[in-house]
C-alpha cells in the first residue's frame, strides 16, 4: 500500500476521484472521516484521550470536490481518503428537505459563478441573492453568467441584470448560438479555480462543452410542460479547461438555503447596504420595520434596489 496527496476532481455514488500526479485513483472514504468522535475533559497536563461516544457528522458527505486529501492507494488503481486537509474555504448550503445536516458542496474555490438563463428557464433572482449572500459569507468573490442570450429577453430584465452590475458584482453575457461572450468568460475562468451554481436547464453542461471543446458532457433541454430544466447532471466534477483554470459542475438545484448564518449577519451579506448600516438611528437597526432606518430610505429613493431588499427580507425570514 502506497500514500499519496491529491485533490477530488470527481464524486459519484460514494466514489471519489482523486487526482494524485499523474494518475486519478478511483478512493472509498475512511469510515473514522463520517463519523464524529467525542471526548470526556481530561485532567490538566493529561495527554491520553478516551472516546467517550462516537456519533454521525452533521454533514451529508464530509468530502466534496476542490478537496485536497491524503490517500492509500492498493491494487486496481483504488484508494482510501483517510484525510482531508485544511480548506481555505467551502461553499455549503442546508441539505434539501427537512434534514438540518450541512451539504459541502465545493472547496478551496477561488470564485463563485451562479449561472442563469435569460429565459427558458426565466431567471430565478431569489436563489440568485441567496448564492450571492453564501458568497459574501465565505468571503468568495462572485461573478454572473446570464446564458442564452440568443433568446428573446423579457423586458425588464436588462434593468434587472444591471443591478448586479451597480453593486459591483463581475457580470457575463453569453450563448452558445452565437459565441457571444466566449472570450471575455474564459478570461474570468482562467486560472481559477471555479464552481458553477445555478438551476436546472440554464445551460451550465452546455457552457462547459462549448468552453472546453470535446468535452461532451450530457445535456437536455427545458420541460414544454413545467417550463423548468431537467437534470442532466447527476455528480458532482471539476473540469480542467485547455485555457488554463478548472471548473466545478454541480447538479441542478431547486432550493438553495443557508447554513448556520445567524439572523443578524444577513445585512452584511448585501454589498449595498453596508455603507448605510451604521448611520441608522438605532445602532443594531434590522432594516425591517424601525424608524429612521437608512437603508428603507435608500430603498424608497430607489438607491438600493426593491427587489434586492425583498430577498433580503426573505433571507430573514428564511435563511
Amino acid at each position: 500500500m502506497e500514500h499519496a496527496e491529491g485533490i477530488v476532481i470527481r464524486e459519484h455514488r460514494r466514489h471519489y476521484y482523486v487526482a494524485a500526479g499523474s494518475r486519478v485513483v478511483d478512493c472509498a472514504v475512511s469510515s473514522k472521516l463520517r463519523k464524529q468522535l467525542q471526548y470526556p475533559e481530561a485532567a490538566p497536563g493529561s495527554r491520553r484521550k478516551r472516546v467517550q461516544a462516537v456519533r454521525r457528522t452533521r454533514v451529508v458527505d464530509p468530502v466534496a470536490i476542490g478537496d485536497r486529501v491524503r490517500i492509500d492507494t492498493g491494487e486496481g488503481n483504488t484508494g482510501l481518503i483517510r484525510e482531508i486537509l485544511p480548506r481555505r474555504n467551502k461553499i455549503s448550503r442546508r441539505a434539501s428537505g427537512s434534514s438540518r445536516r450541512e451539504q459541502i458542496l465545493a472547496a478551496n474555490v477561488d470564485q463563485l459563478i451562479p449561472v442563469f438563463s435569460v429565459a427558458e428557464p426565466p431567471p430565478d433572482w431569489s436563489m440568485l441573492d441567496r448564492m450571492l449572500a453564501v458568497a459574501e459569507w465565505c468571503e468568495i468573490p462572485a461573478a454572473i453568467c446570464f446564458n442564452k442570450l440568443d433568446l428573446p429577453c423579457p423586458t425588464a430584465f436588462e434593468t434587472t441584470a444591471s443591478i448586479y452590475e451597480d453593486i459591483g458584482y463581475p457580470v457575463v453575457f453569453t450563448s452558445i448560438i452565437s459565441d457571444r461572450g466566449e472570450e471575455a468568460f474564459l478570461d474570468l475562468l482562467r486560472n481559477r479555480i471555479s464552481l458553477f451554481m445555478g438551476p436546472s436547464g440554464v445551460g451550465k453542461s452546455s457552457l462547459l462543452n462549448w468552453l472546453q471543446p470535446g468535452l461532451e458532457l450530457r445535456t437536455s433541454e427545458v420541460s414544454e410542460t413545467t417550463g423548468e430544466g431537467r437534470h442532466t447532471t447527476t455528480h458532482t466534477e471539476l473540469v480542467e479547461l485547455e485555457a488554463g483554470g478548472m471548473v466545478g459542475d454541480l447538479p441542478g438545484m431547486r432550493e438553495f438555503h443557508l447554513w448556520e448564518i445567524d439572523t443578524e449577519e444577513i445585512p452584511g451579506l448585501f454589498p449595498e447596504f453596508r455603507d448605510l448600516s451604521g448611520h441608522c438611528r438605532f445602532r443594531d437597526c434590522a432594516h425591517v420595520g424601525e424608524p429612521g432606518c437608512i437603508v428603507r430610505d435608500a430603498v424608497d429613493r430607489e438607491d438600493v434596489s426593491r427587489r434586492r431588499y425583498e430577498s433580503y427580507l426573505q433571507l430573514r425570514r428564511n435563511p
